[in-house]
Formats: C-alpha cells, structure tokens, sequence
C-alpha cells in the first residue's frame, strides 16, 4: 500500500500560465487556490456541500500547512489527492497531496483545518451528524 492509496479522491487541476512566477514555475500562493479547488471537489463528492449553497456553506479555514517538494511548471498535468484526516467535534483536518500525472510523483503535501460555522451568528458549530454519516461513509470508519 501506499501514500495516495490512502486517497480515495483525485482532482484534476490546469496549470494555466497566469499560475506562474518570474522563475517560470507555479508560484507559492497559487497552491492554496488549487487545494481550494480539490478541496471543493472534495466536498461535492463526499455530498457535504452544493453549489448553490452560497453563504450556508457553513466552513471557514482556520490553518493551513503546505511543503513544497517540487516545483510545478505550466503545462504539466498535476493532480490533488485530498482526504479526511482527523474528525474533530467543531473541525475536521483534510490531507492533500499535488502529484504529477501519470506517476503520481509528489510535488506538495499540505493539510487544512475546517472548522464548521454559522454564518448569522459568527460562531463555530458541532459538525453537522449528517456530514459526519458522509464523511465517515466516503473515507470508510477504518481510515479515520
């Protein structure tokens, strides 16, 4: 077994050229918009968020890490592998992986604390039973 057979989603991202620094490579910032990207992927496939939920979306970033292992050039074809880490009472922790395709070499690991929020009153909330019945069904109880 390995590391990205602990993924059980892969998202698909386009190096567009506007991702790129001086130095020709995807610069350090647009990582975070790809892992929001995957992230959103993520919960669409899991079924714990909707397009058309706007501002009820009911999550906000609380931290961030990423490690960066290998630059990322435009035109290659790179992927986000992106998992449930941990299943907290107000948080969960998402793993992510960016890795080339094919060979699924790594290029950047990184992990994000969601914490779930209610956006009239400003305060954080128990994640919802029914997302933790998708997350829980989606990863599978054992991996958790």
């Amino acid at each position: 077994m390995t590391e990205f057979d602990e993924f059980n989603y892969f998202h698909p991202i386009t190096v567009r050229f506007a991702d790129l620094d001086p130095q020709a490579h995807v610069n350090n910032a647009v990582y975070l918009t790809y892992l929001e990207s995957a992230r959103l992927g993520y919960y669409e496939q899991v079924g714990i968020w909707e397009r058309q939920a706007g501002m009820k979306t009911g999550m906000v970033v609380a931290h961030i890490d990423i490690d960066y292992l290998a630059p990322i050039f435009f035109g290659q074809a790179i992927q986000v592998g992106v998992r449930l880490a941990r299943l907290g009472h107000k948080s969960f922790t998402l793993a992510f992986v960016i890795v080339t395709v094919p060979g699924k070499d790594p290029l950047a690991r990184a992990t994000s604390v969601m914490v779930t929020y209610d956006n009239e009153t400003g305060q954080s909330i128990p994640v919802p039973l029914d997302w933790r019945e998708k997350l829980t069904f989606f990863e599978g109880e054992d991996q958790i």
